[in-house]
């Protein structure tokens, strides 16, 4: 069965709510806290640290999804007509998401990355494109979280006070865990830090902590599968540049990584959280866990060899 294209999938679920009579926001007259949902995971977190008690949280795509790929379904649709807030992370990340708000969100919509400069794309598929990466910079993550934090107190103005000693205890948090990560990475000789990960989402980490992205299966978007000539174009990356390790993220389907690891005879890394956080009890499913992970991954996996 073919599938329709992106766009008319998020159309046919935003229909979705006439069909079934799917209500509208709820919140404001209910006796819980108001709802907030979050696209990714990753956002959710940051809404968390920062609301506290004051919201239910939730994400739309559950933990280890993969939200390029994601398609809506009706219960999306729900939680968007409930909502109360909106968190999104823009720059192309969640086009499926669009139609459901246009649609069905009374909620105010936030968007994480508003006044950020992404880095662009500079070649292939996507090339013009923003990279919507940014929280692979805890500096860049510290400017989502004071995005949050302006729009809950704009929202919630009685909780002002509480939201934004939440959000500089936060803050504090992404200083200690920036620091920690450079000095995971420190010591790693110029010529190892070589990066091949499954699809383009370390490029602000690689920015930040002086590591080459020099190759990915995928580009910032994970919609199209890489032909036979762009899996031979990273292998010979691979040996050009003396790559020691590549990495699999847990959001995406491992087999063409671990087929270019059996051919170029080169260790494969631990897994690396890009568009998810763990899963509970992994150590990783924060923010903040899943970029301490990411962190010792990666400079083990550029020490080997």
């Amino acid at each position: 069965m073919v599938k329709p294209p992106l766009g008319a999938r998020a159309f046919l679920a935003a229909g979705a709510i006439a069909m079934f009579g799917l209500p509208a926001a709820a919140a404001a007259g209910g006796t819980g806290p108001p709802l907030a949902v979050a696209t990714i995971s990753i956002l959710a977190d940051f809404v968390r640290a920062v609301a506290g008690e004051r919201l239910e949280v939730v994400s739309i795509v559950h933990v280890g999804g993969d939200p390029h790929t994601y398609e809506p379904v009706p219960s999306d649709a729900r939680r968007i007509a409930d909502a109360d807030l909106v968190v999104r992370n823009g720059l192309g990340l969640e086009r499926w998401l669009d139609r459901l708000i246009e649609t069905n969100a009374k909620a105010r919509v936030v968007t994480a990355t508003e006044g950020l400069a992404p880095l662009v794309q500079g070649d292939g598929d996507y090339e013009g494109h923003p990279d919507p990466h940014l929280w692979m910079d805890p500096r860049l993550a510290a400017a989502y979280v004071r995005n949050i934090e302006s729009a809950l107190a704009e929202r919630y103005p009685q909780h002002s006070t509480e939201f934004a000693e939440n959000a500089r205890r936060y803050a504090e948090r992404l200083e200690a865990l920036d620091r920690d990560i450079e000095q995971a990475l420190s010591g790693i000789e110029a010529a190892r830090r070589k990066l091949v990960t499954t699809h383009d989402a370390f490029r602000y980490f690689g920015r930040r902590y002086g590591v080459e992205v020099v190759a990915t299966i995928w580009g910032i978007s994970t919609e199209r599968e890489p032909s036979a000539r762009e899996i031979r174009s990273i292998v010979d990356g691979i040996r050009e540049h003396g790559v020691r390790s590549v990495f699999v993220e847990t959001t995406l389907n491992p087999a063409l990584m671990l087929r270019i690891a059996e051919e170029t005879g080169i260790h494969v890394g631990a897994p690396l959280y890009g568009d998810s956080v763990g899963p509970p009890g992994s150590g990783a499913d924060t923010y903040v866990g899943m970029m301490r992970a990411n962190a010792s991954a990666v400079a083990e996996g550029l020490r080997k060899g």
